[in-house]
């Protein structure tokens, strides 16, 4: 079946996403997040484009940028090529890692921005991860003076300014109807958490003599500490076992 053809923006603004192959997660961590956009601002930069929102949750990513019509899939070719090549380096995982083409939508007016700059700044919430707006791996900080990755000043001249940004995003409003991909729960739990919930959840086997446990047991344990939302690298910690294991176990049992 042929693609669908990508519209192209008269404003040359697009909103743009993609999630994990398969919805699996892949920002493990704030090391995996920071890469993926240290090299998004360099991308951009060499690509003529300017970032306007962003959020980057577990399985997905929503960008919000100006950029030239016929450099949107060269940017994103490159950014995902390079954040796929070290999402396998760190984790020693194989195959996809991204679900394919990243989806795209021209943003044409004013009022279409102001709701799309709003649902993505909404996306933590909304998923269940995050209680509020300023969550730490957004752009809505920065709109509130925190430096980094966005240029605010074109957003916030269309709101009119910091105050009416701030109370657009509070006003009660219906659902919006944008871009969006389906969002697992966010890995955020304490160390000290996690590390209760693998000592209840692994009755027959200590949590620390895991990486000597025959490997049927140690790959089913670690199975179960996934799934149960503590991350690759907090069982690394808890355990010694390399990432690269941790990340394979269970695939096996499932194919």
């Amino acid at each position: 079946m042929p693609r669908t053809a990508r519209k192209q923006s008269g404003s040359s603004v697009y909103h743009i996403v993609n999630r994990g192959a398969g919805k699996q997660i892949i920002f493990e961590d704030d090391a995996d997040r920071a890469f993926f956009m240290k090299k998004l601002e360099a991308l951009l930069d060499e690509e003529g484009g300017t970032l306007l929102a962003w959020c980057l949750m577990g399985n997905h990513f929503h960008l919000l940028a100006t950029i030239p019509f016929e450099r949107l899939n060269e940017l994103m070719h490159r950014l995902q090529t390079s954040y796929a090549g070290y999402f396998n380096r760190v984790y020693g995982h194989v195959g996809a890692v991204f679900e394919g083409r990243f989806k795209s939508e021209p943003v044409e007016t004013d009022e279409y921005l102001m709701t799309v700059v709003r649902y993505i700044h909404e996306n933590p919430r909304k998923g269940g991860v995050y209680n509020g707006l300023d969550y730490p791996w957004s752009s809505y900080r920065e709109y509130c003076g925190k430096k980094g990755y966005a240029d605010t000043s074109f957003v916030l001249d269309v709101f009119g300014g910091l105050s009416q940004f701030k109370t657009f995003h509070d006003a009660q409003h219906q659902d919006e109807r944008c871009l969006e991909a389906r969002e697992v729960p966010l890995r955020g739990l304490s160390d000290e958490d996690a590390r209760c919930i693998a000592d209840k959840l692994l009755e027959d086997v200590a949590v620390g003599s895991l990486k000597g446990a025959d490997r049927q047991t140690r790959d089913k344990a670690l199975a179960m500490l996934k799934a149960r939302g503590l991350s690759v690298r907090q069982i690394q910690r808890m355990t010694g076992i390399s990432l690269g294991v941790i990340s394979k176990a269970g695939k096996e049992m499932n194919t």
